[in-house]
């Protein structure tokens, strides 16, 4: 014999309002505009909406009147800390709004970007905010202009498009102004491949210039086969060569703390047999031990900034622009001043 399971049935608003003894206008009001109605009368409305557990349908409404109050977040990942900050600040900016936030990862694959680019703009989302990889390839920038949904870029920066973060190039210089600051002149930057994140392309050329600057040895660049997880093989080469370096850079922190644990693993101590830093901020970092040295940038600020920037465009109109969030080099403690030639023979 089966059994019959009771569901609750939804009432209409037409139910509420007969229920509440009010007009439907009334009912609606309350939702939509509460602060047109008596405080007595808007109490009591939402009394016999609880009791009978109404809910207004949102998506009907939004699709009435030619807007879903959604806006699409794609981000390259969100196990690292730095991208989930930014989806924190633009979904906190944006509930208060009165808009929801759809969220699709690419997982750093051009592949995956247009398919959750796709999938954001089939749910008919009023705007975007993007951090893609290194570009805007002719597939990706057909489909935007298409779908005609305006977006804004976080972190990501591409000339003529409106954009949110650091300045990423100026971060990369800053590392190696502090490192040489600190006596050392043998330097290695850490990144993932480069194809597929602008951010570390930019923090690069920027450490690449400072590093000229300075009158260093050319730049090591170590290329990792991922952005957050450092090759075993890789470090164990740069780090045994003739003349290893005294200082490594990770474009990224969880990037950064994946080069400490190798560093570990040969039986190195950070910062005693060599410094370790990166770029983020993020809590995990400043939660290792040591923490990590590391130039710092508000991920949720950056949200909310994208966030606010598109909101003031689709309500008013206005035009996007790029803007540039200030950053500053946490020291932690994995970078030290570089002492007189020791046992590994560093200068």
């Amino acid at each position: 014999m089966k059994s019959k399971v009771d569901h609750p049935i939804r009432l209409s608003i037409v139910e509420i309002a007969r229920k509440a003894g009010v007009s439907s206008a009334t009912v609606s009001r309350a939702f939509n505009r509460p602060e047109l109605l008596k405080t007595s009368t808007l109490a009591h409305v939402e009394k016999i909406a609880g009791e009978h557990g109404f809910r207004p349908n949102r998506v009907g409404r939004s699709l009435r009147q030619g807007s879903t109050r959604t806006l699409g977040l794609l981000l390259p990942t969100l196990k690292n800390p730095v991208f989930a900050d930014c989806f924190e600040g633009a979904c906190r900016h944006a509930q208060h709004a009165g808009y929801s936030v759809m969220v699709a990862t690419s997982n750093y694959s051009p592949r995956d970007e247009m398919s959750g680019l796709k999938a954001l703009i089939d749910h008919q989302v009023d705007g975007l905010i993007l951090t893609l990889g290194a570009t805007i390839t002719g597939p990706l920038q057909r489909l935007l202009q298409d779908s005609g949904v305006p977006y804004i870029l976080a972190y990501s920066a591409i000339e003529g498009v409106p954009s949110v973060g650091i300045d990423d190039h100026r971060a990369g210089q800053d590392l190696i102004d502090l490192l040489v600051g600190l006596g050392h002149r043998r330097i290695a930057f850490a990144s993932g491949p480069l194809r597929s994140s602008d951010r570390a392309v930019r923090r690069l050329l920027g450490a690449r210039q400072a590093a000229q600057r300075h009158g260093l040895p050319e730049l090591g660049h170590l290329l990792m086969r991922e952005h957050t997880h450092a090759d075993a093989r890789v470090v164990k080469q740069a780090l045994q060569a003739g003349s290893p370096p005294s200082a490594l850079i990770g474009s990224n922190d969880m990037l950064a703390l994946s080069l400490i644990a190798r560093c570990r693993q040969l039986g190195l101590r950070v910062p005693r047999d060599v410094s370790v830093c990166g770029v983020d901020g993020i809590t995990f970092g400043a939660m290792s031990d040591p923490p990590l040295t590391t130039v710092v940038q508000p991920g949720e600020e950056i949200g909310r900034s994208a966030c606010h920037s598109l909101l003031m465009h689709l309500r008013e109109q206005r035009g996007m622009h790029s803007t540039r969030v200030a950053h500053h080099i946490s020291p932690g403690g994995t970078v030290r001043p570089l002492s007189p030639p020791d046992s590994r023979g560093f200068p």
